[in-house]
């Protein structure tokens, strides 16, 4: 995988990040819809800047085996960085985990854009790397990103207290699972 990997989808594309995205990613992290859920993104522009040069230079280290991928959401009418998609470790969670994380503008929900996002990216990873299992948390004040999941082939497990003190329900996709229609 390298910065020519994009996929594209019926009406989004996910591709690799550049720093001309910078701007756009910085408004969303400035969502409190965003940030409200994932406090993590409440980053100063140095910072930002540092993580987006952090992703940038992943790409071209991507190792198949040892997943650690974040795409940009790219809406395909517009062309506008909608939100973003990318399954990495957690260090809430086992190691040998590979989670599932993603966020989508306030502007852009409940239209299937970031459902999209998880179903080609997963497939995709499913396809062409050794992840045999990808999990996802979800914050259970958090029915839209549960529907994410579970309209993308994700089964709840349970609910799980982590290490940040709150409890979240745990699904998993397993790649035997068959696919499901988005």
């Amino acid at each position: 995988m390298n910065h020519e990997f994009t996929l594209y989808s019926s009406s989004i594309l996910l591709r690799p990040f550049t720093l001309q995205d910078q701007a756009a990613l910085a408004a969303l992290t400035h969502q409190p819809e965003i940030t409200d859920l994932l406090p993590d993104w409440k980053m100063t522009g140095e910072q930002l800047n540092d993580f987006l040069q952090f992703v940038i230079g992943s790409y071209a280290g991507f190792d198949p085996q040892d997943v650690r991928i974040m795409l940009a959401v790219i809406h395909q009418e517009s062309q506008q960085l909608i939100g973003w998609c990318g399954v990495f470790p957690n260090d809430m969670l086992d190691p040998s985990d590979r989670e599932v994380a993603y966020a989508i503008s306030r502007d852009h929900r409940n239209q299937g854009y970031i459902t999209e996002a998880v179903g080609a990216l997963t497939s995709y990873l499913f396809e062409y790397t050794s992840l045999t299992r990808i999990v996802g948390i979800v914050k259970t004040y958090n029915p839209a990103s549960r529907r994410v999941l579970e309209r993308t082939g994700f089964k709840y497990v349970n609910q799980r207290r982590l290490s940040d003190g709150e409890v979240y329900d745990y699904f998993e996709r397993k790649s035997s699972d068959s696919d499901v229609a988005m």
